[in-house]
């Protein structure tokens, strides 16, 4: 009997659920209140599980060195260095906050670490020399932070961060901002960063994944039935969360998996409509034609004769080819001249889902093109420049808050929006969920032109809006990761190609 080769894919995993700060607070009262832990004990399970990350990351530690603030993320670090010290491990605790200051929990955490033995410095001027062996323990500034890194901390982060020893951040590395991502200058570089109750947001936006090195989480005994009380921000999904395309019937065709239009190319720029062309083959797309300059024609039927390549030297000579696709991707290469407003102007109307990237976004940015237009079934793809241009806004500001940028955008244009960067956000009428996929060997032309067409495929193959954009998200950054197992520095866009092939069986 012949072997079944089109079995249904196992189910879907739940993506991990991001809290704001202050829901993680929410959160942290509710485990007091409701399980009734008091908490002192939920600190003392804190610095506990720290303590345990920290001997199973470096078990042949010879000295610990504490860094602790003066609120809950000091008391967990302050239960550190007692754990360390009932175990005849040398641990030295540097103060930012004399013990005359500490209040409430934080002081019953400084109690136990001095009963225990632990060498208290209350001060962190003159910081001595870090010794060989020695794990450095980041407890400074929790999720409360805000604002700039001052004196004496700001010394303190600069010493622990030169040291060239590992750092445990307890919470989050000090100086990174919870809720948005962003960091100050001079924030702790923390080699793994444990987290407590409820994942906050800023671990894994921005400069987060850049800051935070290896993430772990412990939710301390905090009972299911506590996190359905308090919203998370945002929903974080892997490779095991997303919605994948279903396998192929024996007696499949062509047909069956959309027919792709991709739009661009103006002078000097045809290598990006190709690539995006070339991706949506790769990625499954049934059918794949493009409309670009006619100099380009000659390139693509070298480099990928499977693409049906169209000269158009303006919007009227498009209008033909605007019937028969099911999805248009227009940006890639589109340049910002009047044959690219023209180009966009015709494909906004057709009946087809749309893919706008790149200058497609920098012209509905300006107005005069599709202007008001909001639509269900097109997905946006802005970095954070487009997304400034789209909003009227400086890039900082996005920057400063892109889950709010990534709604804004959502509102004002329907449909789905894709915010791309490190932690790239997917904001839909349902709400906004985050990828974390891919490589700073990415950073290089071309990569977005790619993810254009990926998500013009699996559209083209059925997919709905919201569940193409996440599992395009995640398949560009997987084939990212796998083209730079020989390294990030030289990877090209088109390096990525096979390994899309191969991933989004």
């Amino acid at each position: 009997m012949d072997s079944q080769t089109n079995a249904a894919r196992p189910p879907v995993s739940a993506p991990q659920s991001l809290y704001s700060a202050e829901a993680v607070r929410q959160l942290d009262q509710l485990v007091i209140s409701q399980q009734q832990i008091p908490g002192l004990a939920l600190m003392k399970r804190a610095g506990r599980a720290a303590y345990d990350c920290l001997r199973s990351r470096w078990p042949d530690l010879a000295a610990i060195q504490v860094f602790c603030g003066g609120g809950n993320n000091g008391g967990d670090g302050y239960v550190i260095a007692g754990l360390a010290a009932q175990r005849q491990i040398p641990v030295t605790v540097f103060m930012a906050v004399p013990a005359e200051k500490l209040q409430g929990d934080a002081l019953e955490a400084y109690r136990f670490a001095e009963r225990e033995g632990a060498s208290l410095v209350s001060s962190l001027e003159a910081l001595p020399p870090v010794e060989k062996n020695t794990v450095l323990v980041d407890a400074l500034l929790g999720t409360g932070f805000s604002g700039a890194l001052r004196a004496p901390m700001d010394s303190a982060i600069a010493h622990m961060n030169a040291a060239g020893a590992p750092v445990l951040s307890v919470d989050l590395p000090s100086g990174l901002h919870a809720d948005s991502g962003t960091a100050e200058s001079g924030a702790v570089a923390a080699d793994v960063t444990i987290t407590f109750i409820g994942r906050k947001v800023g671990l894994y936006l921005g400069r987060g994944p850049a800051l935070t090195g290896e993430v772990v989480f412990d939710d301390l005994g905090a009972a299911p039935a506590i996190y359905q009380q308090v919203p998370a921000l945002l929903a974080r999904h892997n490779g095991g969360s997303l919605e994948r395309l279903s396998p192929r019937a024996a007696d499949s065709y062509k047909n069956q998996f959309g027919h792709v239009l991709v739009v661009g190319g103006d002078h000097g720029f045809g290598g990006a409509a190709l690539m995006a062309a070339e991706a949506t083959a790769r990625a499954g797309a049934g059918l794949i034609a493009l409309a670009s300059r006619p100099e380009h024609v000659a390139a693509v039927l070298t480099r990928c004769p499977e693409v049906m390549a169209h000269p158009v030297v303006s919007g009227q000579e498009l209008e033909p080819l605007l019937e028969a696709p099911d999805v248009i991707a227009v940006g890639p290469g589109l340049g910002q001249s009047p044959w690219s407003e023209q180009l966009l102007a015709r494909a906004g109307r057709a009946r087809a889902k749309l893919v706008l990237d790149a200058d497609a976004l920098n012209i509905l940015a300006g107005g005069r093109v599709l202007a008001g237009v909001q639509r269900d079934d097109w997905v946006l793809t802005p970095h954070v420049g487009e997304a400034a241009r789209l909003l009227g806004v400086s890039t900082a500001e996005v920057s400063a808050d892109r889950v709010a940028a990534a709604k804004a955008i959502q509102q004002k244009f329907s449909g789905v929006v894709i915010l791309k960067g490190t932690g790239t956000l997917i904001a839909h009428s349902e709400g906004v969920e985050l990828i974390n996929s891919g490589n700073p060997g990415m950073a290089s032309g071309g990569m977005g032109d790619l993810l254009t067409g990926v998500i013009a495929a699996l559209l083209g193959q059925g997919m709905a809006p919201p569940a193409a954009a996440r599992l395009a998200v995640w398949l560009h950054g997987e084939a990212g990761n796998r083209a730079a197992q020989d390294g990030q520095r030289g990877l090209l866009a088109t390096d990525l190609l096979p390994h899309i092939r191969a991933l989004v069986d």
